[in-house]
């Protein structure tokens, strides 16, 4: 083989490293773009952000929160917590990463929601100022318990997992 083939063939190999290269680091930022975006996005360490969450998510609120309560989420999931848990997954929030920590539980009444004008209110549960699960529900005879954020919001979760 000849001196100028052997070059183009090296040539070509250097070429398909860098090319191996590149790829991996745009994907590598694009990942880490996301995140931002959703650290930003569930990011909330104010009333008035967290306020303004809700009603982009459709919800009038009074601003001034219903009660607030600092909680440790539990260390194991079971019982009731286990159902609340798999509601949070349906979300695309993962409450395992947040087992033994404190979080504080924060509660808005919802003044806009259809057919229960009293009593349905939208509970936040915030982790270092970010949102890292929540739903929404009422209780008594027709009560229920929901997703607290939109299915755009979810998709943009799921993109990020």
């Amino acid at each position: 083989m000849s001196k100028s083939s052997s070059n183009k063939g090296v040539k070509i190999v250097l070429f398909l490293v860098l090319a191996v290269i590149a790829a991996a680091a745009a994907i590598f930022f694009s990942k880490a773009k996301d995140e931002v975006e959703t650290d930003e996005m569930f990011t909330m360490p104010t009333n008035a952000t967290r306020v303004e969450f809700l009603n982009e998510q459709g919800w009038i609120v009074d601003p001034d929160p219903v009660s607030k309560e600092d909680v440790t989420i539990p260390s194991v999931f079971d019982g009731a917590y286990a159902e609340y848990v798999a509601l949070q997954e349906e979300q695309g929030f993962d409450l395992e990463k947040f087992m033994g920590r404190k979080a504080e539980i924060i509660k808005y009444k919802i003044l806009n929601y259809p057919d229960h004008p009293d009593d349905v209110f939208a509970t936040m549960m915030i982790c270092d100022d970010r949102l890292i699960g929540g739903d929404i529900s009422a209780a008594g005879e027709n009560g229920f318990t929901a997703a607290l954020i939109s299915a755009s919001a979810q998709t943009f979760l799921a993109a990020e997992q």
